[in-house]
């Protein structure tokens, strides 16, 4: 979408959400005329109406009149009432997906942060070091940054995105540097089968004229382009890791590229995981010319996002963490972190996220969750689907042989975690559903 097109009025189907509301930011920075719609509020539809865009609670036909584009995001359904009155008011429609790309073409170099674990992060990371070299760049980011939220406006050289495979939207955005953090299955209800779904992860890459991905990622092993670029938890990659070290849950190394040592890094936020995050985001900056004092730089300003290990409080002095974790190796890298800190016992609440996602990599959840001794399982964020057979949370907690505690009631929730709760205990809530705002509220 061309920034000269400024009297066009777009209106966003879904302004709401944590991606749709960046890509109205920007539209409105650069001035178009923007507006949506949304069935409740939120921080970033708040955050939009401070800065003049017209809001709309509820969706009704009467909201897109007068809008010559109209975005929806991937929740909005074939019937939704505004969708079909644009189509009626011959509307130009775009997909969010279709307008990320759009959006993308105003930029020198493009930057897309693909993988199933850790995109938001690792934007996050490239986003720091961006700043922190004085480049002029943009971020779309899929969460909030602790500096940046959900979105950095800072200029047209570089534009740094999630790119998700959800509804195989990869295959809709185009990258000068394209990373692929790992091409673990998820979200197969969109694919057929797990090798559809690795194929668009190289085909995202072929694209690119610089590809970096995870040498270990046995899914992208026959991947042997000249474009690529490798990093890695192991020495193994073009970058990688060596002398980590960690204290109290947050890690230090050294980041290396092809044998030679680039420079020492301390991490600001929790997790081993986050070394190899680190290591990639490292990767694509240096890719790009960025020298290593910006890229050490960049990273240790980096402090963390919402919802991902966040310290959110305390119930009886219990410490209470919250992450994103929805899927079983996001679920195991929280543990191994929440292990290494917890002094007490640790506490899990998991929210599942959809009930396909459940379904479908249900044996990988009965072993993540299995290891868990005071594990609460609260029912399913159904997002956009409808129930599927054996893919609810008491399915699957049916599955664990009753392991732990099922709960559907925030406020029995909230009883039974004040009752046994102690100090020294540590909870982890866990999931991409509305949980994180469930006990942060009774905190």
């Amino acid at each position: 979408m061309n920034n000269s097109n400024h009297s066009l009025r777009v209106h966003f189907i879904g302004i709401g959400g944590v991606s749709m509301s960046s890509l109205a930011e920007y539209l409105n920075r650069v001035g178009f005329i923007v507006s949506g719609s949304d069935i409740t509020t939120s921080e970033y539809t708040d955050a939009l109406v401070k800065d003049g865009v017209e809001v709309m609670i509820g969706h009704s036909a009467e909201n897109v009149d007068g809008a010559q584009v109209v975005v929806y995001n991937s929740a909005i359904g074939e019937d939704n009432e505004e969708l079909n009155a644009a189509k009626a008011n011959k509307s130009y429609i775009l997909s969010r997906a279709e307008l990320l790309k759009m959006i993308s073409e105003n930029f020198k170099t493009r930057i897309g942060v693909s993988g199933c674990h850790g995109k938001t992060t690792v934007t996050c990371m490239i986003a720091h070091i961006l700043k922190c070299a004085n480049e002029q760049f943009c971020a779309h980011i899929g969460g909030n940054d602790n500096e940046f939220g959900n979105g950095y406006f800072g200029g047209s050289e570089y534009f740094v995105t999630e790119v998700c495979e959800y509804k195989k939207n990869i295959d809709k955005f185009d990258a000068e540097v394209a990373v692929c953090l790992i091409a673990a299955p998820d979200h197969l209800e969109c694919y057929d089968g797990e090798k559809d779904l690795f194929n668009s992860y190289k085909n995202f890459l072929k694209k690119a004229k610089i590809a970096i991905f995870r040498s270990e990622d046995k899914n992208l092993a026959d991947y042997d382009y000249d474009n690529k670029i490798t990093f890695s938890a192991d020495t193994s990659g073009d970058y990688y890791p060596t002398n980590i070290s960690e204290k109290a849950g947050k890690y230090r190394f050294t980041l290396n590229k092809r044998g030679e040592r680039i420079c020492d890094i301390k991490l600001n936020v929790y997790g081993e995981h986050n070394v190899v995050n680190a290591v990639a985001a490292c990767a694509c900056a240096m890719e790009l010319g960025i020298d290593a004092a910006c890229v050490k730089g960049g990273i240790e300003k980096f402090t963390g996002t919402k919802r991902r290990f966040e310290k959110i409080g305390k119930i009886n002095g219990c410490a209470v963490f919250a992450d994103y974790a929805h899927h079983p190796d996001e679920i195991n890298a929280a543990l191994s972190t929440a292990e290494k800190i917890c002094k007490g016992r640790l506490f899990v609440v998991f929210q599942p996220h959809t009930y396909s996602r459940t379904l479908l990599l249900k044996e990988k959840f009965l072993d993540s969750l299995g290891k868990i001794d005071n594990l609460i399982i609260y029912k399913t964020f159904p997002a956009r689907e409808e129930y599927i057979k054996g893919g609810s949370a008491y399915d699957l907690y049916v599955a664990l042989n009753k392991k732990g505690v099922y709960m559907a009631d925030p406020d029995a929730l909230q009883y039974y975690l004040k009752k046994n709760l102690k100090r020294d205990d540590m909870l982890l809530v866990l999931g991409a559903g509305d949980i994180y705002k469930l006990i942060k509220a009774r905190l």
